[in-house]
């Protein structure tokens, strides 16, 4: 069993302060920095070892980088809850854990080569190794949450993120699940919104009920979920236009259509094209990754813009974004300001 890493103030006297005169990705990249070395700790504890083709393929993996989101997601609001102790460490650590296991298998599931600009753990452990890898790590995000007991949470607390947890993880694989299946069928934009809320709405809302459940705020769950039914679709219409934008380090920009994914701007753009441009458009969605060209790619770009479907998208997001605000109006200030960064961020950030 790990133990409770001693220190939760690294640099700074509190967890999350913004200066007012800073931007929130500059606040963010700072609490990055700050918190990542206590987030490592925390998986380190579980992934004590040198088994090979395991052990190594975790740390390449975590090695990668990555943003953190969710750790910090979850540590700025228990601050903002009134916590000033270590006691979120092992949950927060778990969350970025299973935000991990979660890409692996997606990689797996999507073919994709490429993660973070660097080869995937499948590509260059194995098949057989990467979905081993992936299975041991959805386990050792349990054993986090368990550890929590060495940081002082009581074991009532403790089942409960556990439950938390295992209700993201399925709604997480139910949602994987549609998004699989909208590859072959013909969804409405309701479809896709039922789609990104199980499979990203809940993925963002744990962290901050995790958060309101170890400081003991359990009352203002029900708002920290209708939060995170808006801010989790926001966040993946920012994904799907990221792709064709900016690409996610993947290895290219376009890769969802490569993928034959039906984002919502795939789906706006069908219901605005001329028969034969959708004709077009299913033909190069239906194919396999690796028989689309960048050609196709672009071709569908150009039918995406002729219809403004990105510009769609953005609206669609911005709404929601709205939404995500007037849903935390009521919250504590603290915790009101530090969601509404996050949700700055989260719609608008450029990777």
């Amino acid at each position: 069993m790990g133990k409770c890493s001693n220190n939760i103030f690294l640099l700074t006297g509190s967890y999350f302060s913004f200066p007012k005169k800073r931007s929130f990705m500059i606040d963010l990249e700072r609490l990055s920095k700050e918190k990542s070395s206590l987030i490592d700790k925390e998986l380190a504890s579980v992934f004590g070892g040198n088994m090979p083709n395991l052990h190594d393929a975790i740390k390449y993996h975590l090695g990668t980088g990555g943003k953190r989101l969710r750790p910090l997601l979850s540590i700025a609001t228990y601050e903002a809850l009134g916590g000033m102790d270590n006691k979120i460490l092992p949950f927060a650590a778990a969350c970025e854990l299973f935000h991990n296991w979660c890409l692996l298998h997606d990689d797996i599931m999507d073919g994709d080569r490429v993660r973070r600009d660097r080869p995937a753990v499948w590509v260059k452990y194995g098949l057989a190794h990467g979905i081993n890898v992936g299975d041991y790590m959805s386990q050792k995000v349990f054993e986090l949450i368990i550890n929590s007991r060495n940081c002082g949470v009581d074991d009532k607390t403790v089942l409960k993120l556990v439950d938390a947890m295992v209700t993201a993880s399925v709604k997480t694989a139910e949602g994987q699940a549609m998004d699989i299946n909208m590859r072959s069928g013909s969804p409405k934009e309701s479809d896709y919104m039922d789609m990104v809320m199980a499979k990203t709405g809940h993925y963002l809302t744990v962290p901050m009920v995790g958060a309101a459940l170890v400081a003991g705020r359990e009352e203002i769950i029900p708002k920290l979920v209708e939060f995170g039914s808006f801010i989790g679709p926001a966040f993946q219409i920012a994904d799907d236009i990221l792709d064709l934008t900016e690409g996610k380090g993947r290895g290219e920009i376009g890769r969802d259509i490569k993928e034959g994914k039906k984002s919502i701007l795939i789906i706006h753009c069908l219901g605005k094209c001329t028969g034969k441009e959708k004709a077009t458009l299913l033909k190069v969605l239906h194919k396999s990754p690796e028989e689309t060209t960048d050609a196709e790619v672009t071709l569908v770009v150009s039918l995406l813009n002729k219809y403004d479907s990105l510009d769609y998208a953005k609206k669609r997001a911005e709404e929601l974004k709205k939404k995500a605000y007037a849903s935390i109006k009521k919250m504590p200030p603290e915790l009101h300001e530090t969601l509404k960064f996050f949700a700055d961020y989260l719609v608008n950030r450029k990777k």
